[in-house]
């Protein structure tokens, strides 16, 4: 009888366990509510999320829990780390996921800072050794005072080749494209350094002094020589390619000197005169207006004082 009671309390004990941590045996990973996955991004350090397309994963989406779930414990082990899964709309477009064509994808978000995955769906190998060996960002942030102390970009470019990605304010495609630039630094680590210049921060002299106007804008820094990607496809893959050996296809340019400050004002003006059309039209119809109004008025001023005029010419002309 004291065995059975052993082996009942054994099994006992081993159900309670399974259905504490259920997903220790299962070949699926848990599903979490977008606003959960949000509330984990904040509260832990790493956090492996798969996001999918629906709430039920099939096709692309079953292969990627497929071959994350085989890494699990591996990665949960060596970073203590949580691995989910989510149908989160708000943090595919948040991510740049439809930006890329992507509609299933795994994203490695270390303390906040998101890392798309862009390697083999079915490489559990390469997707665990990609996870482990990126857990800080290496992307630099540049500005007027640093960019050519930290690139050497004109006076010989000792600090090795440097692709950069200029950004401005209210630019929402800068934004969806961290954690594909998140990819594209960890691509080139080793090879080539990987910078944002904010031009609304701290970084207008140096996009204006290379004559930026659209954004996102990509240019390599090489050598002495600079070369601007003009595909219209941002995806990591093609970004790597281009910084590794595509930049060979487009234009070297010579790098340019700094402008002198009034330059630089005066291409500041025409830029924000472009960049707000609607704001210069008010200004150009409040400006016609206030002319039209001059006008109106300065027309009844001089009929007025023209009229005044005529009276006292013929009541001297009574008088007389």
């Amino acid at each position: 009888m004291a065995k059975v009671r052993a082996g009942f309390t054994l099994l006992t004990a081993f159900y309670l366990l399974c259905q504490r941590c259920p997903l220790i045996w299962a070949n699926t990973l848990e599903f979490m509510e977008g606003q959960e996955v949000k509330q984990l991004i904040n509260d832990e350090k790493y956090v492996v999320i798969l996001l999918s397309d629906q709430k039920e994963c099939s096709e692309k989406c079953g292969e990627l829990e497929e071959t994350l779930t085989s890494i699990r414990e591996d990665v949960v082990e060596a970073l203590n780390a949580w691995v989910v899964r989510t149908y989160a709309p708000e943090l595919s477009v948040e991510y740049g996921l439809k930006d890329v064509n992507l509609d299933n994808a795994i994203v490695f978000v270390r303390s906040g800072v998101p890392l798309l995955y862009t390697g083999p769906v079915d490489n559990d190998e390469l997707m665990l050794h990609f996870i482990v060996t990126n857990l800080e960002s290496v992307i630099h942030t540049l500005n007027d005072d640093t960019f050519e102390h930290d690139t050497q970009a004109s006076t010989g470019a000792t600090t090795g080749d440097w692709l950069v990605m200029f950004t401005r304010s209210g630019c929402d495609t800068c934004n969806h494209m961290r954690a594909t630039l998140e990819a594209v630094a960890a691509g080139l680590r080793g090879r080539k350094n990987v910078a944002v210049v904010d031009r609304d921060a701290d970084g207008g002299q140096t996009t204006r002094r290379f004559g930026v106007k659209d954004f996102p804008s990509f240019v390599l820094f090489r050598l002495g020589r600079l070369y601007r990607y003009d595909l219209p496809l941002l995806d990591a893959p093609t970004l790597v390619a281009f910084a590794t050996d595509g930049f060979r296809n487009a234009r070297a340019e010579d790098i340019p000197h700094p402008k002198t400050p009034f330059d630089d004002l005066t291409e500041q003006i025409a830029d924000w005169l472009r960049e707000n059309p609607s704001i210069v039209s008010a200004v150009m119809y409040a400006s016609i207006g206030l002319v039209a109004v001059i006008v109106v008025a300065s027309v009844g001023f001089f009929k007025k004082s023209s009229a005044a005029k005529s009276e006292k010419k013929q009541e001297s002309k009574k008088k007389k």
